[in-house]
Protein backbone atom coordinates (compact mmCIF):
# COMPACT_ATOMS: atom_id res chain seq x y z
CA UNK A 1 0.00 0.00 0.00
CA UNK A 2 1.38 3.67 -1.20
CA UNK A 3 1.77 6.80 1.40
CA UNK A 4 -1.17 7.80 -0.77
CA UNK A 5 -3.25 5.00 -0.45
CA UNK A 6 -2.82 5.24 3.23
CA UNK A 7 -3.90 8.84 3.25
CA UNK A 8 -6.80 7.98 1.66
CA UNK A 9 -7.70 5.67 3.70
CA UNK A 10 -7.03 7.83 6.94
CA UNK A 11 -9.25 10.77 5.43
CA UNK A 12 -11.96 8.74 4.51
CA UNK A 13 -12.25 6.84 8.10
CA UNK A 14 -12.26 10.04 9.63
CA UNK A 15 -15.45 11.28 7.91
CA UNK A 16 -17.17 7.51 9.00
CA UNK A 17 -20.04 10.13 11.13
CA UNK A 18 -21.65 13.02 9.95
CA UNK A 19 -19.91 16.04 11.10
CA UNK A 20 -23.23 16.19 13.81
CA UNK A 21 -22.59 12.72 14.73
CA UNK A 22 -18.73 13.55 15.42
CA UNK A 23 -19.29 16.40 17.67
CA UNK A 24 -21.46 14.63 19.40
CA UNK A 25 -19.45 12.00 20.21
CA UNK A 26 -16.29 14.11 20.64
CA UNK A 27 -17.86 15.86 23.82
CA UNK A 28 -19.02 12.91 25.14
CA UNK A 29 -15.39 11.07 25.06
CA UNK A 30 -14.00 14.65 26.22
CA UNK A 31 -16.45 13.93 29.41
CA UNK A 32 -14.68 10.27 29.32
CA UNK A 33 -11.21 11.38 29.23
CA UNK A 34 -12.08 13.70 32.15
CA UNK A 35 -13.08 10.95 34.06
CA UNK A 36 -10.33 8.94 33.20
CA UNK A 37 -7.88 11.60 34.36
CA UNK A 38 -9.04 12.25 37.72
CA UNK A 39 -8.49 8.45 38.04
CA UNK A 40 -5.06 8.31 36.63
CA UNK A 41 -6.37 5.69 34.01
CA UNK A 42 -5.67 5.16 30.61
CA UNK A 43 -8.33 5.98 27.44
CA UNK A 44 -6.95 4.68 24.70
CA UNK A 45 -7.25 1.62 24.70
CA UNK A 46 -9.58 1.97 27.93
CA UNK A 47 -10.20 -0.78 30.51
CA UNK A 48 -13.74 -2.95 30.39
CA UNK A 49 -13.94 -2.29 34.52
CA UNK A 50 -13.27 1.85 34.07
CA UNK A 51 -15.65 1.78 31.33
CA UNK A 52 -17.99 0.00 33.18
CA UNK A 53 -17.67 2.81 36.41
CA UNK A 54 -17.88 5.32 34.33
CA UNK A 55 -21.08 4.24 32.90
CA UNK A 56 -22.32 3.58 36.57
CA UNK A 57 -21.98 6.80 37.34
CA UNK A 58 -23.37 8.48 34.47
CA UNK A 59 -26.17 7.02 35.40
CA UNK A 60 -26.55 8.39 38.34
CA UNK A 61 -26.66 11.98 36.45
CA UNK A 62 -28.18 11.56 32.84
CA UNK A 63 -30.72 9.52 30.92
CA UNK A 64 -30.63 6.30 28.82
CA UNK A 65 -30.61 7.69 25.58
CA UNK A 66 -27.40 9.58 26.75
CA UNK A 67 -25.67 6.68 28.34
CA UNK A 68 -26.24 4.96 24.53
CA UNK A 69 -24.96 8.32 23.08
CA UNK A 70 -21.23 7.62 25.76
CA UNK A 71 -21.14 4.08 24.82
CA UNK A 72 -21.00 5.03 20.98
CA UNK A 73 -18.88 7.79 21.57
CA UNK A 74 -16.31 5.19 23.29
CA UNK A 75 -16.91 2.60 20.93
CA UNK A 76 -16.33 4.63 18.47
CA UNK A 77 -12.85 6.13 19.62
CA UNK A 78 -11.22 3.29 19.70
CA UNK A 79 -12.33 2.08 16.43
CA UNK A 80 -10.94 4.68 14.86
CA UNK A 81 -7.61 4.46 16.54
CA UNK A 82 -7.65 0.23 16.30
CA UNK A 83 -8.04 -0.74 20.22
CA UNK A 84 -10.10 -3.14 21.21
CA UNK A 85 -13.63 -2.13 21.86
CA UNK A 86 -14.28 -2.44 25.67
CA UNK A 87 -17.95 -1.81 25.38
CA UNK A 88 -18.16 -5.40 24.45
CA UNK A 89 -17.26 -6.93 27.48
CA UNK A 90 -19.07 -8.74 29.60
CA UNK A 91 -18.68 -6.95 32.37
CA UNK A 92 -19.86 -3.52 30.67
CA UNK A 93 -23.18 -5.34 28.91
CA UNK A 94 -24.09 -6.46 32.59
CA UNK A 95 -24.00 -2.77 33.65
CA UNK A 96 -25.67 -2.05 30.42
CA UNK A 97 -28.25 -4.71 31.37
CA UNK A 98 -28.90 -3.58 34.84
CA UNK A 99 -29.25 0.51 33.66
CA UNK A 100 -31.98 -0.80 31.37
CA UNK A 101 -33.83 -2.71 34.23
CA UNK A 102 -33.79 0.17 36.10
CA UNK A 103 -34.71 2.79 33.38
CA UNK A 104 -37.86 4.10 32.15
CA UNK A 105 -37.66 5.27 28.25
CA UNK A 106 -38.50 8.71 29.42
CA UNK A 107 -36.24 9.80 31.90
CA UNK A 108 -33.68 6.84 32.48
CA UNK A 109 -32.20 5.57 35.80
CA UNK A 110 -30.22 8.35 37.16
CA UNK A 111 -32.49 11.01 35.75
CA UNK A 112 -34.83 10.76 38.62
CA UNK A 113 -37.06 13.76 39.00
CA UNK A 114 -35.55 17.35 39.79
CA UNK A 115 -37.23 18.40 42.94
CA UNK A 116 -38.00 21.89 42.98
CA UNK A 117 -39.13 23.97 45.79
CA UNK A 118 -42.19 23.72 45.50
CA UNK A 119 -41.87 20.23 46.26
CA UNK A 120 -39.02 20.81 49.12
CA UNK A 121 -41.84 22.75 50.52
CA UNK A 122 -43.91 20.13 50.77
CA UNK A 123 -41.00 17.52 51.63
CA UNK A 124 -40.82 19.94 54.91
CA UNK A 125 -44.01 20.24 55.67
CA UNK A 126 -44.76 16.39 55.84
CA UNK A 127 -42.18 15.70 58.34
CA UNK A 128 -43.84 15.37 62.11
CA UNK A 129 -42.00 18.54 63.24
CA UNK A 130 -44.36 19.65 66.11
CA UNK A 131 -42.92 19.09 69.52
CA UNK A 132 -43.11 16.01 71.86
CA UNK A 133 -45.54 16.58 74.74
CA UNK A 134 -44.35 17.12 77.55
CA UNK A 135 -43.76 13.96 79.37
CA UNK A 136 -43.49 11.90 76.09
CA UNK A 137 -41.69 9.02 75.44
CA UNK A 138 -38.19 8.55 73.84
CA UNK A 139 -40.00 6.88 70.74
CA UNK A 140 -41.81 10.54 70.36
CA UNK A 141 -38.63 12.33 71.41
CA UNK A 142 -36.70 10.38 68.77
CA UNK A 143 -38.98 10.88 66.12
CA UNK A 144 -38.91 14.58 66.62
CA UNK A 145 -35.20 14.89 66.85
CA UNK A 146 -35.07 12.68 63.09
CA UNK A 147 -37.61 15.29 61.84
CA UNK A 148 -35.27 18.44 62.71
CA UNK A 149 -32.30 16.03 61.18
CA UNK A 150 -34.38 15.05 57.69
CA UNK A 151 -35.35 19.10 57.37
CA UNK A 152 -32.10 20.22 57.78
CA UNK A 153 -30.38 17.48 55.23
CA UNK A 154 -33.20 18.26 52.67
CA UNK A 155 -32.81 21.86 53.30
CA UNK A 156 -29.09 21.60 53.06
CA UNK A 157 -28.90 19.09 50.62
CA UNK A 158 -31.05 21.55 48.22
CA UNK A 159 -29.58 24.84 48.89
CA UNK A 160 -26.29 23.52 48.69
CA UNK A 161 -26.80 21.24 45.30
CA UNK A 162 -24.65 18.47 47.11
CA UNK A 163 -23.80 14.90 46.34
CA UNK A 164 -25.33 12.57 48.78
CA UNK A 165 -22.69 11.72 49.85
CA UNK A 166 -20.94 15.12 50.29
CA UNK A 167 -24.00 16.08 52.35
CA UNK A 168 -23.73 12.99 54.59
CA UNK A 169 -19.76 14.07 55.49
CA UNK A 170 -20.32 17.28 56.67
CA UNK A 171 -18.94 18.09 59.71
CA UNK A 172 -19.44 21.09 62.49
CA UNK A 173 -15.56 22.27 61.75
CA UNK A 174 -16.67 22.84 58.08
CA UNK A 175 -19.27 24.95 58.94
CA UNK A 176 -18.68 29.29 59.14
CA UNK A 177 -21.61 31.26 59.82
CA UNK A 178 -21.91 34.80 58.66
CA UNK A 179 -24.02 37.90 58.29
CA UNK A 180 -25.83 36.04 54.85
CA UNK A 181 -25.64 32.99 56.07
CA UNK A 182 -22.61 30.16 55.78
CA UNK A 183 -20.33 28.56 53.94
CA UNK A 184 -19.60 25.03 53.90
CA UNK A 185 -16.30 23.49 53.12
CA UNK A 186 -16.58 20.46 51.09
CA UNK A 187 -13.04 18.55 51.52
CA UNK A 188 -13.98 15.30 49.70
CA UNK A 189 -15.17 15.86 46.04
CA UNK A 190 -15.09 14.07 42.71
CA UNK A 191 -13.15 16.86 41.44
CA UNK A 192 -11.58 19.59 43.51
CA UNK A 193 -12.37 20.54 47.14
CA UNK A 194 -15.00 23.44 47.69
CA UNK A 195 -16.48 25.48 49.36
CA UNK A 196 -20.23 26.38 49.34
CA UNK A 197 -22.19 29.10 50.15
CA UNK A 198 -25.60 29.07 51.47
CA UNK A 199 -27.48 32.15 52.17
CA UNK A 200 -30.32 32.80 54.62
CA UNK A 201 -33.58 31.75 53.54
CA UNK A 202 -36.49 34.43 52.87
CA UNK A 203 -39.06 32.28 54.88
CA UNK A 204 -37.89 30.76 58.68
CA UNK A 205 -39.61 27.20 58.03
CA UNK A 206 -37.58 26.54 54.92
CA UNK A 207 -34.19 27.97 56.14
CA UNK A 208 -31.11 25.60 55.41
CA UNK A 209 -29.22 27.70 57.81
CA UNK A 210 -31.88 27.80 60.53
CA UNK A 211 -32.42 24.45 60.14
CA UNK A 212 -29.19 22.82 60.49
CA UNK A 213 -28.66 24.89 63.55
CA UNK A 214 -32.11 23.81 65.12
CA UNK A 215 -30.91 20.67 64.66
CA UNK A 216 -27.41 20.38 65.89
CA UNK A 217 -28.45 22.34 68.93
CA UNK A 218 -31.38 19.69 69.49
CA UNK A 219 -28.85 17.00 69.41
CA UNK A 220 -26.10 19.00 71.19
CA UNK A 221 -23.65 18.59 68.59
CA UNK A 222 -20.62 21.07 68.68
CA UNK A 223 -18.17 19.34 66.78
CA UNK A 224 -18.15 16.19 64.20
CA UNK A 225 -19.75 14.80 62.09
CA UNK A 226 -23.15 16.96 61.88
CA UNK A 227 -25.78 14.36 60.33
CA UNK A 228 -25.75 10.86 62.59
CA UNK A 229 -28.04 8.22 63.45
CA UNK A 230 -31.21 8.30 65.61
CA UNK A 231 -32.11 5.58 67.23
CA UNK A 232 -35.49 4.72 68.94
CA UNK A 233 -33.71 5.71 72.45
CA UNK A 234 -33.44 9.30 71.38
CA UNK A 235 -29.77 8.86 72.65
CA UNK A 236 -27.78 10.08 69.53
CA UNK A 237 -24.19 9.73 69.57
CA UNK A 238 -22.14 12.04 71.46
CA UNK A 239 -19.16 14.29 69.49
CA UNK A 240 -16.04 11.95 70.72
CA UNK A 241 -18.19 8.65 69.22
CA UNK A 242 -20.51 9.61 66.52
CA UNK A 243 -20.21 8.55 62.86
CA UNK A 244 -21.86 10.16 60.18
CA UNK A 245 -24.73 8.60 58.30
CA UNK A 246 -24.06 7.36 54.91
CA UNK A 247 -25.39 8.26 51.65
CA UNK A 248 -27.96 5.63 51.54
CA UNK A 249 -30.05 7.37 54.44
CA UNK A 250 -29.58 10.47 52.39
CA UNK A 251 -31.36 8.78 49.99
CA UNK A 252 -33.96 6.91 52.65
CA UNK A 253 -34.68 10.03 53.70
CA UNK A 254 -35.46 12.03 50.95
CA UNK A 255 -37.27 9.30 49.13
CA UNK A 256 -39.57 8.91 52.26
CA UNK A 257 -39.87 12.91 52.53
CA UNK A 258 -40.82 12.95 48.71
CA UNK A 259 -43.64 9.98 49.41
CA UNK A 260 -45.09 11.65 52.55
CA UNK A 261 -45.38 14.96 50.47
CA UNK A 262 -47.37 13.06 47.56
CA UNK A 263 -44.41 13.08 45.30
CA UNK A 264 -43.65 9.46 43.20
CA UNK A 265 -40.99 7.79 45.45
CA UNK A 266 -39.34 5.63 42.67
CA UNK A 267 -39.15 8.93 40.39
CA UNK A 268 -37.20 10.80 43.87
CA UNK A 269 -33.46 9.81 44.89
CA UNK A 270 -30.40 11.19 46.63
CA UNK A 271 -29.58 13.23 43.69
CA UNK A 272 -32.98 14.64 42.88
CA UNK A 273 -32.03 17.72 45.36
CA UNK A 274 -28.76 18.46 43.83
CA UNK A 275 -30.88 18.12 40.03
CA UNK A 276 -33.52 20.43 41.30
CA UNK A 277 -31.10 22.52 42.58
CA UNK A 278 -29.60 23.43 39.13
CA UNK A 279 -32.72 23.15 37.51
CA UNK A 280 -34.58 25.82 39.31
CA UNK A 281 -31.76 27.68 39.59
CA UNK A 282 -31.90 27.41 35.63
CA UNK A 283 -35.41 28.31 35.40
CA UNK A 284 -34.89 31.37 37.62
CA UNK A 285 -32.35 32.93 35.67
CA UNK A 286 -29.04 31.80 37.35
CA UNK A 287 -25.89 31.99 34.78
CA UNK A 288 -24.27 28.95 33.58
CA UNK A 289 -20.68 29.95 35.67
CA UNK A 290 -22.17 30.35 38.86
CA UNK A 291 -24.66 27.03 38.58
CA UNK A 292 -21.29 25.00 37.74
CA UNK A 293 -19.38 26.65 40.52
CA UNK A 294 -22.33 25.65 43.52
CA UNK A 295 -22.60 22.16 42.81
CA UNK A 296 -18.29 21.94 41.79
CA UNK A 297 -18.48 20.60 38.45
CA UNK A 298 -15.19 20.47 36.04
CA UNK A 299 -16.63 20.82 32.84
CA UNK A 300 -19.37 23.16 31.75
CA UNK A 301 -20.72 20.57 29.65
CA UNK A 302 -22.33 18.48 32.55
CA UNK A 303 -24.11 21.90 33.87
CA UNK A 304 -25.33 22.58 30.27
CA UNK A 305 -26.99 19.11 30.29
CA UNK A 306 -29.14 20.62 33.22
CA UNK A 307 -29.72 24.16 32.27
CA UNK A 308 -31.24 22.29 28.55
CA UNK A 309 -33.51 20.36 30.77
CA UNK A 310 -34.96 22.98 32.48
CA UNK A 311 -34.50 25.93 29.22
CA UNK A 312 -36.10 23.00 26.87
CA UNK A 313 -39.64 24.51 26.71
CA UNK A 314 -38.40 28.06 25.85
CA UNK A 315 -35.63 26.82 23.40
CA UNK A 316 -37.19 24.32 21.40
CA UNK A 317 -37.76 25.66 17.97
CA UNK A 318 -41.32 23.40 17.33
CA UNK A 319 -43.38 27.22 17.81
CA UNK A 320 -40.83 28.59 15.03
CA UNK A 321 -42.70 26.45 12.61
CA UNK A 322 -45.70 27.97 11.95
CA UNK A 323 -48.37 25.03 12.85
Amino acid sequence: MTIEDAERITELANEDRRPSTRRVYESKWSLFETFCDERGAETLPAGEELVAAYLSKRSEEVSLSTIRQDVAAIRWMHERYGAEDPTEGAGVSRVLDGINQTSSPEGGRGKKQAVLTKHVRAMVDALPLGEPEEGAGPAAIARHLRALRDRAIILVGYAGAFRRGELARIREEHITLNADGMEIFVPKAKTEPRTVGINFARTADFCPVRSLRGWTLAASIEEGPIFRAVPRSAEIAPDDQAEPITGKTVRNVIGDAAEAAGLDPDGVAGHSLRRGHLTQGALNGAELNRLMKQAGHADPRTTAEYVEDAKRMETNTSRDLGL
